[in-house]
């Protein structure tokens, strides 16, 4: 499955709307509604930065599918 759909997903379980995952991470609507649609690559900052808003436990394997590599 791709990043954004398991963003998506996570983010519709915890009952959140694109703009107030944005406050919680630190990252725009814009940015957030791109990456949900396929429109931007998000880089590894902002991979950890929405995994620490979700509460994610594995930040790698969100890292690496959106093409990083963990250690970045």
């Amino acid at each position: 499955m791709e990043f954004r759909h398991i963003l998506k997903e996570l983010r519709q379980q915890q009952d959140l709307t694109l703009r107030k995952l944005g406050e919680k991470a630190g990252v725009s609507y814009s940015i957030l509604n791109g990456i949900e649609n396929g429109r931007i690559q998000p880089t590894a900052d902002v991979v950890l930065a929405i995994a620490a808003a979700l509460r994610v436990d594995d930040k790698g394997a969100l890292l690496q599918l959106a093409g990083h590599t963990p250690s970045e």
